[in-house]
């Protein structure tokens, strides 16, 4: 491998000049509008015309004026560049090998140039194999929301527990320092940062998402063939320094991997699928639907492998372990020495880990990591290291879609309706929950029509932004829950039912009283505007409580909130229960009955009311 990595540059290239299917020069403008062609210069194979056009925007990629609208303008300046200057060849190796292989006198005109640096690169990573890596989704990042994609590049023989070793292409966006909140979002979603790959060893990223973002990892061995690696790292090392637009929903860290695999299997057309938006898990969709993916390996964070060994102790381990954690002197209590030699490794492991886990965080204090090294050598004492075997959980890529289509039948104050709904991503807290986290919701473009018996339709919601993070307390951790939403929605007064704009959210706690039932409460406000109201912008705190329970074929929902409106005597109370149920891996039935109570002001009657709605779901 190392031998042909160091002569690619130089002999390879003239090899696989001599194809048979090689195409001669007057075809040209045909040679320009093939798939392979356009994958390298980043230009959507569907587009025609004037809609034409590469996705970099990067003039030094291009080495004609209009290259980046004009395919065969590009070529000519490409086949020209090569004959003219012979070190195109290190700067284009991946467009110099396709023109080799497609026009069979170029050979003639191209004198071999030894590119050094490019030697030197591809004999550093040695790839003999590559890996799409998901990492799993995080709320409380807003980058990192939907969870994110990578390549990892792995030399010849290496096993899978030596990975460290290996290298990760990333593509992501160039954040100014300072940048955040609102500019960062609106930036990131109108394409204001430039994106670039960036190449680092998989061990870094191992340890900014395993162990800094508490993000799972799932790792995709592609079978691609040598010949095939070798054209995308060749393509890769074009792309050096070179800017495209980022965008947070489509031109994203996804979509670019997925232009890279076009370029190794030519006819694939990944890229294609995602005219609108890219999520990262259904990029992973499409690779294993292009049959591309071979194994799977899963990659759990530390704060996942610590929360399974904290699983496997009793109530009074676990007051063991956490006392064990804050002092060295309980491993002198008889409480533990009372216990077996194993339950004491698992307690002093899990008390070691844990520590580990809070140095993290916490800068590393001088008591703390005392506290951690003596565990460390209590466990060094131990015959046999500690194995704590973690299931698998199901694979991301085999959940639901996550783009929605609902159909529902319901009733509201005696008046039937039907409702359509779509959802263009990504989870609720009741669709199927295999392959996604309890206690995560993500919603964004979410838009309901109803129509009621008589032909009135109404827009019932255009929903921008729906998010809950059910974050589950412990006597180890305390991270906060929190919640945000943002839409136009129908609302009730005290006579009639408006379109407000509104903006809501809140933070609180949740805990986990049994395996899968969580209960939850949440500090929330609202800003309102609504014509109905005494003021246009009202202002509402509140509070909402609720439970969520999980059985392995159906989701239980049960929520009660409240707001008082300030410089307003309105208070509006509502009490909902949600049954889903799942009918495959893409459909699933939901029920649910709300109970609303709109009050006014003193002597004005009260408006409650009902609505009951059975609704088909099927994600996409």
């Amino acid at each position: 491998m190392n031998l042909k990595a160091s002569l690619l540059s130089f002999s390879l290239i003239f090899l696989m000049a001599i194809q048979a299917n090689a195409q001669q020069p007057e075809n040209f403008t045909q040679l320009a509008q093939t798939e392979q062609w356009r994958a390298l210069l980043h230009i959507n194979t569907q587009k025609q015309g004037s809609e034409i056009e590469s996705y970099v925007d990067d003039a030094s990629f291009f080495l004609a004026p209009d290259g980046a609208v004009n395919p065969e303008s590009e070529l000519l300046a490409t086949i020209s560049a090569l004959k003219e200057q012979a070190d195109t060849q290190c700067k284009f190796p991946a467009r110099t090998l396709f023109l080799l292989e497609n026009i069979t006198t170029l050979s003639k005109d191209v004198k071999p140039f030894y590119c050094q640096e490019y030697r030197d690169w591809r004999n550093k990573l040695n790839t003999s194999r590559v890996v799409l890596v998901f990492a799993s989704a995080q709320l409380n990042s807003p980058s990192s929301m939907y969870g994110h994609t990578f390549l990892r590049f792995d030399p010849e023989s290496v096993e899978q527990d030596s990975t460290y070793l290996s290298y990760a292409l990333n593509f992501g966006a160039t954040v100014p320092d300072g940048d955040a909140g609102f500019l960062y979002a609106a930036r990131g979603l109108t394409g204001g940062y430039p994106g670039n790959f960036a190449a680092n060893p998989y061990f870094e990223k191992i340890k900014e998402y395993n162990r800094l973002e508490n993000r799972d990892l799932w790792e995709y061995k592609l079978n691609l063939k040598q010949d095939e690696i070798d054209a995308m790292l060749a393509h890769i090392w074009e792309l050096q320094g070179i800017d495209f637009e980022y965008y947070f929903f489509d031109e994203n860290c996804s979509f670019r991997l997925l232009e890279l695999l076009d370029v190794a299997r030519p006819g694939l057309y990944l890229a294609n699928n995602f005219p609108v938006t890219a999520m990262p898990l259904d990029t992973v969709r499409v690779v294993q639907d292009a049959e591309l993916i071979a194994d799977t390996h899963y990659r759990p964070s530390i704060l996942t492998e610590l929360k399974v060994q904290l699983a496997m102790l009793t109530d009074d381990e676990n007051i063991l372990a956490l006392a064990l954690s804050k002092d060295i002197k309980v491993l002198k209590k008889p409480e533990f020495i009372s216990l077996p030699i194993k339950q004491q490794q698992i307690i002093v492991d899990s008390a070691y880990r844990y520590l580990r886990y809070q140095n993290t965080f916490n800068g590393r204090p001088k008591e703390t990591t005392r506290r951690s090294y003596l565990l460390l050598r209590r466990l060094s004492e131990n015959p046999s290291k500690l194995s704590i075997p973690i299931e698998q959980p199901q694979r991301p890529d085999l959940g639901h879609k996550t783009a929605m289509l609902g159909f529902s039948l319901g009733q509201n104050l005696d008046k039937s309706f039907v409702e359509v709904k779509y959802r263009g991503s990504y989870h609720d807290l009741l669709d199927p929950i295999a392959g996604y986290y309890q206690g995560m919701s993500l919603n964004m473009v979410n838009v309901m029509l109803r129509a009621y018996e008589g032909g009135d339709i109404k827009l019932e919601k255009a929903e921008l932004l729906d998010i809950v993070s059910l974050s589950t307390r412990d006597s180890y951790f305390s991270p906060w829950s929190w919640k945000a939403n943002i839409s136009l929605e129908q609302q009730w007064t005290l006579d009639k039912e408006v379109l407000v704009t509104q903006g809501s959210g809140g933070g609180g706690v949740s805990y986990e009283l049994l395996d899968n039932t969580h209960i939850f409460a949440f500090a929330t406000g609202r800003l309102e505007f609504n014509r109905k109201l005494d003021s246009f912008a009202a202002v509402a705190p509140g509070a909402q409580v609720g439970l969520l329970h999980y059985w392995p074929k159906s989701t239980l929902l049960v929520e009660a909130e409240h707001y008082q409106f300030l410089f307003d005597q309105t208070q509006r109370s509502r009490v909902s229960f949600q049954q889903s149920i799942p009918l495959g891996d893409n459909d699933s039935l939901r029920l649910s009955a709300d109970f609303h109570r709109v009050e006014g002001k003193e002597q004005q009657p009260v408006n409650s009311f009902q609505e009951f709605k059975l609704e088909y779901r099927h994600y996409f």
